[in-house]
């Protein structure tokens, strides 16, 4: 064949080649499934916008996990109501009819296969939280709840690059995917529920809803995840069922059923998380006993206002020292005041009915009447004469 032949054509010339493009018209099914996606996702948006902010001011201990986990709810349903409702009928960019199309489809798919995962074992651990489990258990929920979504969409997007399409679409690869993610994503975590569940069975544990908001909204939220998964495990047993019929007629007939039970799982998935939650969360208590830390955080905020000490100075009147000296009496316990100093000053002591000697000195150097003192007799027990004189001197003055 020459060189130049017009038969020789560059194979990566294809992959800006636009092809016809199917014109397909929309079932009464697919309308009726794009009307109830449409409303779950806005369902999930509005109530998950309600719970961040009603737990940010009520909850603040379980704010960050409840906006985390509800994010990633949120942006798992965002990515499946795309890629089924939105780009398959109107947008195609996941699935047109260009050649490259394909790659972005399996990156597509890998990370809503990713947000699926996260979706189905952070509500697990949610369910946990609430119930107040901590310790190493908690971490090994954490461990899984990393793991297990990202080992599930890696061997997904490898068996996407590594298989062509034609033994992509073999019905024994789609049957083994089918078992792989039915077990992966939904036995794994329901057993896990129904575990824990059996568990506060044994404990004593029979009412779904109790005095503990947060038990409450882990238990109606571990419910509805068992609905979930026992609704995905019925959905991934007819999608097998329908691969390993022969029979088209049979595959027609499965085909409604599948598409109705992947929707309810989504219903039920939007009215785990947020709604239950915000339902558990509004619900007034049974009776008036709170849980602990609840109990714990108000007690706390009424004693940051009750436990201030004040200190009140008593208005005492403090008895001032006297002016001038007086008998001490016995019932005087601390320094007399103005008016007690005047009722002393008031009453001159007296003895055997005569002014004492003290009392007229006081009086006449308060009034300056020295003239009019008393004579008194002062009695010396010892000699008058002065201590400087010595004996001789007083020989010499006798």
């Amino acid at each position: 064949m020459a060189a130049d032949s017009q038969l020789e054509v560059n194979i990566e010339d294809l992959y800006d080649l636009d092809l016809d493009e199917e014109q397909d018209e929309l079932t009464l099914d697919q309308i009726c499934q794009m009307i109830v996606r449409s409303f779950v996702v806005l369902s999930v948006i509005i109530g998950s916008i309600i719970v961040i902010i009603y737990t940010k001011r009520k909850k603040p201990g379980i704010w960050t996990l409840v906006f985390f986990i509800t994010l990633i709810q949120l942006l798992w349903q965002l990515l499946a109501w795309y890629h089924s409702s939105v780009d398959a009928h109107f947008v195609k960019f996941l699935k047109c009819a260009q050649v490259d199309c394909l790659h972005r489809s399996k990156i597509y798919k890998f990370c809503e296969n990713l947000f699926h995962g996260l979706a189905v074992y952070t509500g697990v651990v949610l369910v946990a939280k609430l119930e107040g489990l901590t310790g190493f258990l908690v971490w090994i929920l954490y461990a899984m709840c990393g793991l297990a979504p990202l080992i599930y969409s890696l061997v997904i997007l490898l068996l996407d690059f590594s298989l062509t399409l034609q033994e992509r679409s073999d019905v024994p690869v789609n049957i083994g995917l089918a078992i792989f993610a039915g077990i992966w994503l939904n036995l794994i975590p329901a057993g896990l529920l129904v575990s824990w569940a059996f568990g506060k069975l044994l404990s004593g544990y029979t009412q779904v809803r109790t005095s503990s908001q947060r038990q409450t909204a882990s238990h109606f939220i571990a419910i509805l995840l068992v609905l979930f998964h026992l609704v995905h495990l019925s959905r991934s047993i007819v999608y097998v069922v329908a691969l390993a019929s022969e029979d088209t007629e049979t595959q027609l007939i499965l085909t409604s059923p599948l598409t109705w039970l992947q929707e309810a799982g989504h219903i039920l998935a939007a009215l785990a998380i947020p709604w239950a939650l915000l339902l558990a969360l509004l619900l007034p208590r049974r009776d008036s006993t709170a849980d602990a830390t609840e109990m714990n955080l108000k007690l706390a905020k009424q004693n940051k206002s009750r436990n201030i000490i004040k200190y009140r100075k008593e208005s005492k009147s403090v008895d001032t020292p006297p002016q001038t000296p007086y008998k001490f009496q016995p019932e005087v316990t601390s320094s007399p005041s103005a008016s007690s100093q005047a009722n002393y000053t008031e009453k001159p002591q007296e003895t055997d009915g005569t002014r004492s000697k003290r009392s007229s000195y006081i009086e006449a150097m308060s009034e300056g009447s020295f003239h009019e003192l008393p004579t008194m007799n002062v009695n010396k027990s010892r000699s008058e004469d002065p201590l400087w004189l010595t004996p001789t001197h007083l020989e010499q003055r006798v």
